[in-house]
């Protein structure tokens, strides 16, 4: 393959050499320079969307875009991309990649005049907007303009304004170095997990996309006003609406947890954190009062806490908000089992 990619530089990967699972539960793209990523259930990532707007309100969801469209800027310095023009039924490998982060279609629609984009997409819709807006621009390589007009959950309409580039008013985004994995990789391995020959995961006849880590920092970051405002200006509320937002999407995924002692949580290990992408239970301390994980991801801490949330949740019946924090690189979560 690494003589293939030589010869071929602008060779898309498909989908089951372009992944490596880690020994400590991480799931590495060499499409984003071996950035982490949780391949993530479509209707799982939707609900997590609609929680967080439940929480902070719907303009996180106009946030969601940016973030979107941050990320796939950098994911795309990072990649051999050589998209050129507007129309994305020409860029050559575009179809399987964009398929693969979990959407369907993109197309031009021409109006006279006025040139619109159709994107038809299984996750939040702001996501696709916001992907699409960062390939066009890379591909026609100018600054754009982008409306978003939403007839949908699942499709959305673009108008694009394309603007024009002042000579050395602007200047292109600096490279992003690729990540160097630590440790023996192995090939991604899913049972079920489908990947399509022209993009698209499929799992027991579910969608599936492809989440990058680093999606959420650009969401904090872009969100950040609204969090404020939301709780009183109180700079926790973000960690808490997302911590609460993933335990709420685990808990409607209906997936079920079995509890018998310490040693059934190495079960949840595999199932839901290592087999997608959120780390590994590393340890467990449990009394009658309390219940304490170490956690090794890349994952923000406060997702790792609302997977475990949801986890106890579905298990006891029980709400409990758990207390987080980094201690010699892992996550601790704590969890006061008395409320």
């Amino acid at each position: 393959m690494n003589l293939l990619w030589k010869l071929f530089p602008n060779r898309r990967l498909q989908g089951e050499d372009r992944f490596r699972s880690t020994h400590y539960g991480s799931i590495l793209d060499s499409e984003r320079g071996n950035s982490p990523v949780i391949i993530m259930k479509s209707d799982f990532l939707v609900s997590l969307a609609d929680n967080m707007a439940t929480q902070l309100g719907p303009d996180v969801l106009r946030t969601l875009r940016f973030a979107a469209s941050d990320e796939w800027r950098e994911t795309l310095e990072q990649s051999v991309f050589s998209w050129k023009g507007d129309d994305p039924e020409k860029w050559k490998g575009f179809d399987r990649f964009w398929r693969d982060e979990g959407h369907y279609d993109a197309s031009i629609i021409v109006d006279g005049a006025l040139s619109k984009y159709v994107v038809e997409t299984t996750v939040p819709t702001p996501i696709a907007a916001g992907n699409f807006a960062a390939a066009l621009e890379f591909a026609i390589g100018n600054p754009i303009r982008v409306g978003v007009e939403t007839q949908s959950q699942r499709t959305a309409f673009l108008s694009i304004q394309v603007k024009e580039r002042i000579p050395n008013d602007t200047f292109p985004p600096p490279k992003v170095d690729n990540y160097t994995p630590v440790g023996i990789l192995t090939p991604l391995y899913i049972d079920g997990l489908e990947f399509g020959k022209q993009g698209g995961i499929r799992r027991l006849g579910q969608n599936y996309c492809v989440v990058p880590i680093r999606l959420f920092d650009h969401w904090e970051l872009a969100s950040t006003s609204l969090a404020k405002i939301a709780d009183n200006h109180d700079k926790n509320a973000w960690e808490m609406s997302l911590c609460t937002a993933v335990s709420t999407a685990f808990v409607e995924s209906g997936e079920l947890v079995f509890i018998e002692n310490e040693e059934s949580w190495e079960q949840v290990s595999s199932l839901y954190f290592s087999r997608w992408g959120f780390g590994k239970i590393h340890h467990i301390q449990a009394s009658e009062d309390s219940l304490i994980f170490a956690v090794k991801s890349d994952a923000n801490p406060c997702i790792v806490a609302g997977l475990l949330m949801g986890c106890i949740h579905r298990t006891t019946g029980k709400k409990i908000y758990p207390e987080w924090k980094i201690m010699d690189d892992n996550t601790s979560v704590k969890f006061d089992m008395t409320q």
